[in-house]
């Protein structure tokens, strides 16, 4: 039993070792160019999409901004 634990603990040390010491050689975004679409330009273009759709009856309230009320 003694040997059983000694080679468990000396199996999770090694372990442990190269977890820490060893560099990942997995990035995250690799193939990632210049051209790739980014997480702001995504939010971007969802907002320029929430204005141009400004409708519902938060509209009637109180309209946004340079915004000309319509006629009744």
């Amino acid at each position: 039993m003694f040997w059983l634990q000694l080679g468990t603990l000396i199996a999770f040390n090694v372990v442990i070792f190269a977890m820490l010491f060893i560099p990942a050689s997995n990035p995250q975004h690799g193939d990632a160019s210049e051209a790739a679409y980014g997480v702001w330009q995504l939010i971007d273009d969802i907002e320029a999409e929430r204005d141009a759709e400004y409708t519902g009856r938060h509209r009637l309230r109180a309209p946004p901004e340079g915004d000309s009320p319509r006629p009744a």
